[in-house]
């Protein structure tokens, strides 16, 4: 019983071992893509190089552009205010770094040059502005106290009369509210406008009165307030007849302030000209004084014909006006640069305080 129960584990096993052979050969035939078996002869030595890429041509490296080289800033010359701006912070940091008698000697003494320049500065600015009338402030608005009272006095006649004339053409809405201590303090200012001829109508944003001042016209808020733009109070805007309103300001203003604000929003407006406003201002002849942001430009445009053409008629502005600018061009250089002398010949006498008489 043994015996054929070995044969028949031998004859399983032998079994088992063939149909494990068979599988192995068709698992290697039917793979035919096992390079393995298929190419016997490279042994061991199986691995391929991978095929070698083509390489790109080599583009030309581009070099960046050299930058131009920038000239060297020309020192300033010796002693002239850009060499003092300049040096004087230099000696002074030498002269605190190492404070040798030297050193700090050198720093006062372009110190003290600096300062001897502006006080000649000053007294040469003297002699030219003496009674030069388009530089002596004092032909302007005197410097003597009892002067400046008279034009300060007829500044204030001139400014009612104007007021006056504004009240015929606007009225004066007062934004106020009753608890509001700031409006309590600019009632009564209104109130003197309203006795001088203003229309002045109050208006309460939240139903209650003033009692620092009734006015003769008092009506509720009813929708004017957001209309104008009311933000705080007081307000004040100034209504002319027609409806248009142009504010003059939503804070308590003094009475000098409010007067000239009320001329400033009517120049705006155009209800009083320039010329009338600038005869409200503390100066001599304020309508003749020279303006020389709008003379001098003109000046120049006049130099290359009659330099006193924008002094005279319009025939001779329109004649400077027509003007070649090559002929605008010889008084001035490449920067634009007019020399003194030819700067001075465009106003005429007009810039010389002093001359020689002839009958």
């Amino acid at each position: 019983m043994r015996l054929i129960q070995s044969i028949l584990s031998v004859s399983l096993l032998t079994v088992v071992t063939a149909a494990s052979a068979a599988t192995v050969t068709e698992a290697v035939q039917v793979q035919p893509e096992n390079i393995f078996y298929r190419s016997g002869a490279e042994g061991w030595y199986w691995y391929q190089d991978p095929p070698k890429e083509e390489e790109l041509p080599q583009q030309p490296e581009v070099k960046p552009e050299p930058k131009p080289a920038v000239a060297a800033k020309p020192a300033p010359a010796p002693f002239t205010l850009k060499w003092v701006q300049e040096m004087l912070p230099k000696y002074r940091e030498r002269a605190w770094d190492n404070p040798t008698q030297e050193n700090v000697q050198a720093y006062f003494l372009v110190q003290r040059f600096a300062m001897d320049r502006a006080t000649q500065f000053a007294d040469v600015a003297q002699q030219v502005v003496v009674g030069n009338a388009m530089l002596d402030e004092g032909m302007r608005r005197p410097l003597a106290s009892f002067a400046t009272t008279y034009l300060d006095r007829a500044s204030a006649v001139r400014t009612d009369e104007l007021l006056k004339k504004v009240s015929e053409k606007a009225g004066i809405f007062f934004f106020f509210k009753s608890d509001c201590r700031f409006c309590e303090a600019q009632a009564p200012l209104l109130g003197f406008l309203e006795d001088m001829g203003f229309d002045i109508l109050a208006v309460s944003l939240d139903g209650g009165e003033l009692q620092s001042r009734k006015f003769k016209n008092t009506k509720l808020d009813s929708g004017q307030a957001e209309v104008l733009g009311v933000q705080a109070t007081p307000a004040m805007f100034l209504m002319s007849e027609d409806g248009h309103f142009s504010a003059i300001g939503q804070t308590v203003l003094s009475f000098s302030e409010l007067r000239r604000r009320i001329l400033l929003v009517a120049q705006r407006e155009g209800w009083i000209t320039d010329a009338e406003y600038k005869e409200t201002q503390p100066y001599l002849n304020p309508n003749d004084q020279h303006d020389l942001s709008k003379e001098l430009p003109k000046l120049l445009q006049a130099s290359a014909g009659d330099p006193t053409a924008m002094f005279g008629s319009k025939e001779q502005s329109e004649k400077v006006a027509s003007l070649a600018e090559k002929d605008r061009k010889e008084f001035a250089d490449e920067n634009n640069f007019i020399e003194p002398k030819k700067l001075i010949a465009l106003f005429g006498k007009a810039a010389k305080p002093n001359g020689d008489y002839e009958e």
